[in-house]
């Protein structure tokens, strides 16, 4: 049996219209909500990624301030070492004074000296090729050698080549050889040579003139140095073993 609406075509026509309109309004509202939230969730992601990356650059920016820093500290420390190592170069490791005290020590007595010449050459090093760089603070070079800093040559120690010339005079051969003998044993000095000896008249009075030559050593240090022994010692001790 057919069932037949009692109701108006026109008034059941508009409600189903409008049924069909609140359907479409709030699938409608369902994409405008779901684009927003796409939008406000995009909008806080990308808000979040830029301040990651705003506190990176910072992190950046205040690491950078102190490798700069340490830079320059490494820059004075490397240039304070450099200064105290052409300091340290640069001082008497043998006081002239000193040397000459030592050698007036081992004068044996009846001994003088007529004459003394002291020279210092300066020896030219030839200069080698730098090495890569390695970070590490320049070492301490000795004397001639190049300081290096981080494989770059800074400058070069210099070096001299101190030698003596005495020329004295003597009782006899025996004060000459006594004095041979205790030159020779100075670990302060090396090549030590007679050059020349002969009879020679001092107001009447018969006298060995002679003349002996000898170097400093290159690593001489008087803060190393033995003390000078009694003038004849080292002569009479020589003499003595070789009569054993």
């Amino acid at each position: 049996m057919q069932h037949e609406s009692f109701l108006p075509d026109e008034y059941v026509e508009h409600r189903r219209n409008r049924r069909t309109s609140y359907l479409v309004m709030a699938m409608f509202l369902v994409v405008v909500a779901s684009i927003g939230g796409a939008f406000l969730h995009r909008h806080l992601v990308l808000q979040d990624a830029l301040q990651r990356q705003e506190n990176a650059l910072s992190r950046y920016e205040t690491a950078a301030e102190q490798v700069q820093l340490i830079t320059e500290l490494e820059e004075s420390r490397d240039e304070m070492i450099v200064r105290a190592i052409l300091a340290s170069a640069l001082v008497e490791r043998v006081p002239r004074s000193v040397l000459l005290a030592d050698i007036i020590d081992r004068m044996p007595e009846g001994l003088s000296l007529v004459e003394l010449d002291l020279r210092s050459t300066l020896v030219q090093q030839p200069r080698t090729p730098a090495a890569t760089g390695t970070g590490r603070p320049p070492r301490r070079p000795g004397r001639g050698e190049a300081c290096t800093v981080d494989g770059e040559e800074t400058f070069a120690v210099p070096r001299y080549s101190v030698r003596l010339a005495l020329e004295g005079l003597a009782p006899t051969d025996l004060h000459v050889s006594e004095f041979l003998a205790s030159l020779n044993a100075d670990d302060l000095l090396q090549g030590v040579r007679l050059e020349s000896t002969e009879e020679d008249l001092l107001d009447d009075m018969a006298m060995r003139r002679f003349k002996i030559t000898f170097a400093l050593k290159d690593d001489a240090d008087v803060r190393h140095h033995s003390p000078t022994p009694p003038p004849g010692s080292i002569f009479s001790a020589a003499a003595t073993e070789g009569t054993r």
